[in-house]
């Protein structure tokens, strides 16, 4: 698929040095690499809030032996 993309002359230099150093073979690789880092960081993010919420008590009761707590 093509896309267009606005960049900053920094950010496309940025790009072009990329691919001029054999980092990666085009802008469009330099740019889906960007993307799946960014994926791979936003899905980290979201394993470590789900990771940092308490244990909740309808899951226990759920994944338990059934008996309730007195």
């Amino acid at each position: 698929m093509k896309v267009s993309l606005s960049l900053s002359t920094d950010d496309l230099a940025f790009l072009d040095d990329q691919t001029r150093t054999g980092v990666y073979s085009s802008r469009s690789a330099a740019v889906q690499d960007a993307v799946r880092v960014l994926r791979e960081e936003r899905l980290a993010d979201a394993y470590a809030d789900a990771f940092a919420e308490p244990a909740d008590d309808a899951w226990d009761a759920a994944s338990g032996d059934g008996l309730t707590r007195q």
